[in-house]
């Protein structure tokens, strides 16, 4: 259980990260000064230095932050036990990261980051764990728990996670920080499409 020590430090960052995005969206990563950050956030330099001691740290987290609501965890040994569960698993997971990442400010925050990974290559490993890392990764760990349960038989499960993925973040490049108007998630019906095409590719009966 978190102490109020915790509570305080989590209270802390939360408000040095709020005010270290509201300056990277405005202003970008090369116009943002420290400075400028403990002046936004209400902090002193050698508080601000302790929880982030260079200015990728903070990007960093920034980008972390960003994408909480997608961080996943393997699915449960019993959570998928039929292909009606994964067909659902799948359609939920494709729902979640399309509403997830076609939502304005997370559009701004990835052609952000985008903008920078070719000139911060540090950045380049925590973007690929922050978001493609953990989507691929998530969709292995189902296809995985499907093929040790005669559910479907996958043997390539990684490179199966790659033909998911792939299409379902067409919608988020294409349609998304690609685009000089970002579209709104698409319709279910359409992931609904997307899954069974998937499935059957893998060889899944109706």
């Amino acid at each position: 259980m978190p102490t109020a020590t915790d509570r305080r430090r989590a209270a802390k960052r939360e408000q040095i990260t709020s005010a270290a995005r509201k300056l990277f969206l405005s202003q970008g990563f090369n116009g943002t000064s420290m400075d400028a950050v403990t002046a936004e956030a209400g902090v002193s330099k050698q508080t601000l230095y302790a929880y982030f001691p260079t200015k990728l740290d903070l990007l960093a987290d920034v980008l972390y932050a960003g994408m909480k609501e997608l961080v996943l965890v393997p699915p449960t040994p019993n959570e998928i036990n039929s292909l009606d569960d994964l067909r659902e698993h799948l359609i939920a997971f494709a729902s979640r990261l399309t509403n997830s990442l076609l939502q304005p400010e997370t559009i701004a925050l990835m052609r952000l980051v985008l903008g920078e990974v070719f000139h911060v290559p540090e950045l380049r490993k925590t973007f690929r764990e922050a978001l493609p890392g953990q989507v691929l990764a998530r969709t292995e760990a189902m296809l995985r728990q499907a093929d040790a349960r005669g559910i479907l038989r996958i043997d390539d499960p990684e490179l199966g996670s790659r033909m998911f993925v792939g299409p379902v973040m067409t919608y988020v490049a294409l349609d998304g920080f690609l685009s000089a108007n970002p579209s709104p998630p698409p319709e279910h019906a359409r992931l609904v499409r997307l899954v069974d095409a998937f499935l059957a590719s893998m060889g899944a009966q109706p």
